[in-house]
Parts: structure tokens; C-alpha cells; sequence
């Protein structure tokens, strides 16, 4: 079984400079450290071409501490987790630009996958951008699939926010 995520964050910033923000390698690790929990780090940063072209994939690493976790995780694995977490950008064509994103649970039969998409946010003349993200969160665990799949959506949709808030600044502050 799995647990549907879609999601859609509206920025105050244009789709380009969303996704300028997105190519620069130095954006990922200000990100991480600021919103990406105790223990985050950026892993690894491809930016591949420049501008409207660029393209990006980047692997985090999140770790969660035990006693940050709720008791049906750890009554299943003790300890902490780490998250490996990949996001990849593809070029901006002017109108939108295409994303992917999946997160794996070292030693839990856990995933999470999907897609998102960049483009100018509903009634915009194009000064907003929105990223509407689909995917769903498997956890192949018997009798505690459905708990643990809901918290992995429902954190991943405040990180998600959190993100939104950290980009939205980032931006502002470099204008």
C-alpha cells in the first residue's frame, strides 16, 4: 500500500528566479543549514549548464535522532534514521521547469518518490511561481504501513514549507 502526496507551495518571486535559485550550488547548503533539521548535510551538488539551461541534482542526508522519533518507528527499528534525500531541477523553458524528488530510509523498507513542476503560479502575469509536487510514500512494514507512510507525507509537507519560507528570503536577500 501507499500514501498519496500532492502538494502545491505558491512563492512571491518569479518562476526564473526560483529556478536560478535552485542552480546555484551555493543555495543548497545555506538551505540545509538552515532548515535541514540537526545533523543535515548536503552530500552532493551537480549543476550542470547556466541560466534558463542549468539543471541541478542534489543528494541531502537527513538524520533524525531516536528520541525524535514517535514509538511505532522505533518500536520497529530503535536507534535513529537517515534520510537520503535526492531533488533534481531539469532547465527552465521560460514557462516551467520539471523536478523529481524520492527519499530512502537507510535500513527501513521505506520510500518516498515523485514529481513537481515550476511554473507561474494560477493568475500571475508570470511575478509568482507555484511548484505543485505529486508522489506517494511507501513503507513496506506490516500492520504499521498506513502510520508510518501518513508521518512520512506529513513531514515531508512542513519541511516542504519550511523550505518555501528559507527560499523566499534567500531570494529577497540576494535581489
Amino acid at each position: 500500500m501507499s500514501t498519496r502526496l500532492e502538494r502545491s507551495l505558491d512563492y512571491a518571486t518569479p518562476p526564473a528566479a526560483l529556478h536560478a535559485a535552485f542552480t546555484d550550488a551555493a543555495y543548497w547548503p545555506a538551505r540545509v543549514a538552515e532548515v535541514g533539521g540537526e545533523g543535515a548535510r548536503v552530500a552532493e551538488v551537480t549543476v550542470t549548464g547556466s541560466g534558463a539551461d542549468a539543471s541541478v541534482r542534489v543528494l541531502v542526508v537527513h538524520v533524525i535522532g531516536e528520541d525524535k522519533l514517535p514509538s511505532v518507528v522505533t518500536a520497529i527499528r530503535p536507534g535513529g534514521l537517515e534520510i537520503h534525500r535526492v531533488e533534481e531541477w531539469g532547465p527552465f523553458d521560460g514557462a516551467r521547469c520539471a523536478g523529481r524528488f524520492s527519499a530512502d530510509i537507510q535500513g527501513v523498507p521505506a520510500q518516498l518518490s515523485g514529481t513537481a513542476v515550476l511554473e507561474a503560479g494560477p493568475g500571475s502575469d508570470g511575478s509568482a511561481a507555484r511548484i505543485t509536487a505529486t508522489g506517494e510514500a511507501t513503507v513496506s512494514i506490516p500492520f504499521v504501513a498506513n502510520k508510518v507512510e501518513a508521518l512520512v507525507v506529513e513531514n515531508l509537507q512542513e519541511l516542504m514549507e519550511s523550505e518555501r519560507e528559507f527560499t523566499l528570503q534567500w531570494i529577497t536577500a540576494r535581489a
